[in-house]
């Protein structure tokens, strides 16, 4: 492994914030049970987010309004998930 791809894994908290990824590297990172139950969410209007990795699980987050669901690795959908986001904000003016 470069030890780029190594710095990469290991972005700090606020870098990870300012990398945004694109919808094809969301895509690429859900797992194949996630997908299956993404299709289901898409056909109510839901727009896949992001993915959240860890070592051992990952979690996609869609939005559809102001709705949010989440699918874990087996693709259950939990359409009431404990989870707040943050808000984009306007860069400061000097």
């Amino acid at each position: 492994m470069h030890a780029s791809a190594i710095d990469n894994m290991y972005l700090s908290f606020e870098d990870r914030r300012i990398a945004h990824a694109k919808s094809g590297e969301h895509w690429d990172r859900l797992t194949t049970a996630q997908r299956f139950a993404f299709y289901t969410l898409a056909k109510l209007g839901y727009q896949l987010l992001f993915v959240r990795q860890t070592p051992t699980t990952s979690t996609a987050v869609a939005k559809q309004d102001e709705l949010l669901a989440t699918i874990d690795d087996d693709g259950d959908i939990d359409f009431n998930p404990t989870l707040v986001l943050r808000e984009r904000r306007a860069p400061r003016q000097q």
